[in-house]
């Protein structure tokens, strides 16, 4: 079980890496549609 984990962790990893700036991008614009959401209902924004 420990080695067919490690095989798809490695194989997982090296899609991860191509795809860390579109998800980091992804979550960024999400973060920021909640933070402006949160802001637009407490009225600060």
């Amino acid at each position: 079980m420990a080695e067919n984990q490690d095989h798809g962790m490695k194989e997982k990893t090296e899609t991860d890496n191509s795809l860390s700036l579109e998800t980091r991008i992804a979550m960024g614009l999400f973060g920021w549609l909640a933070l402006s959401m949160a802001l637009m209902g407490l009225g600060i924004w």
